[in-house]
């Protein structure tokens, strides 16, 4: 049997978020496979120690907001200048923006804009700067990350409902578009991430019952960060040659639906 991995060795690999708690073990394992890496973020890079002791010491780092269209494009003359090619981007940007939490009558309407400026904006100007590098190549793939807020309709998420189900129909319909160029593009869609920034802070505010109320729904436990970095290798790499348009769901049972 083949490891996960095979394929990986030299590919040019973008992920944006690759300092955060999901990002940082995606980040690791594809260093692992021998991937070349570049993270991006929004802040300076810095060498020091992430979740779980993981040190990261990628190929290369950009300061990059991906809610502006202007950086992202130069983060792609980045790339060209640094790489000459890419082959793999994920995104695992995940700005905060307050005010759109909770009850959609107490929401703060003056945020919305910001918030799907973030998310699904901030994906739609990752994608449009990166295709044409993506093209210039073999083809390679495209991997998002959503809620499954998206997917299973809850009370207090409306707002976080139906940006995160414009990430999983935007996927879907834009594999249709890059297929025919070699460009595969998938979505990986989470609840509740055990050992993560974001858990912690849950676990220290007000949604602290439903979080220990979901570990205890979720009957194969919550996934911790290297859950999903197996399924980025797997989903960017030569086995998922034929996916693409999946919204790949990862909640330990905690839902279902489509």
């Amino acid at each position: 049997m083949k490891d996960r991995s095979d394929g990986l060795v030299a590919r040019v690999a973008l992920v944006v978020g690759g300092f955060g708690g999901i990002g940082s073990a995606i980040t690791a394992a594809l260093q692992a496979a021998g991937a070349q890496v570049i993270v991006a973020g929004r802040t300076p890079a810095r060498d020091r120690p992430v979740d779980q002791g993981r040190s990261l010491a990628a190929t290369s780092y950009c300061v990059c907001d991906v809610r502006d269209p202007a950086n992202c494009r130069a983060l792609a003359e980045q790339v060209t200048n640094r790489h000459g090619r890419l082959d793999i981007v994920i995104d695992c940007s995940n700005p905060t923006v307050t005010g759109v939490a909770g009850r959609f009558r107490d929401a703060n309407p003056g945020h919305f804009g910001a918030f799907l400026e973030a998310k699904p904006g901030a994906l739609f100007n990752l994608c449009h700067a990166m295709l044409p590098l993506l093209s210039a190549g073999r083809g390679g793939a495209i991997l998002a990350f959503t809620s499954d807020a998206g997917r299973v309709a809850g009370p207090n998420q409306a707002i976080v409902g139906a940006s995160s189900a414009a990430v999983t129909m935007f996927v879907r319909s834009l594999a249709l578009e890059i297929a025919a160029e070699g460009i595969r593009i998938n979505c990986i869609s989470t609840s509740f991430v055990r050992d993560t920034p974001i858990y912690a802070e849950v676990l220290a505010g007000p949604r602290a019952s439903r979080a220990h109320n979901a570990g205890q729904r979720a009957q194969l436990g919550l996934p911790v960060p290297g859950n999903l970095a197996d399924l980025a290798l797997f989903l960017c790499g030569p086995g998922a040659s034929h996916l693409t348009g999946q919204v790949v769901s990862v909640n330990g049972g905690l839902s279902s639906g489509l």
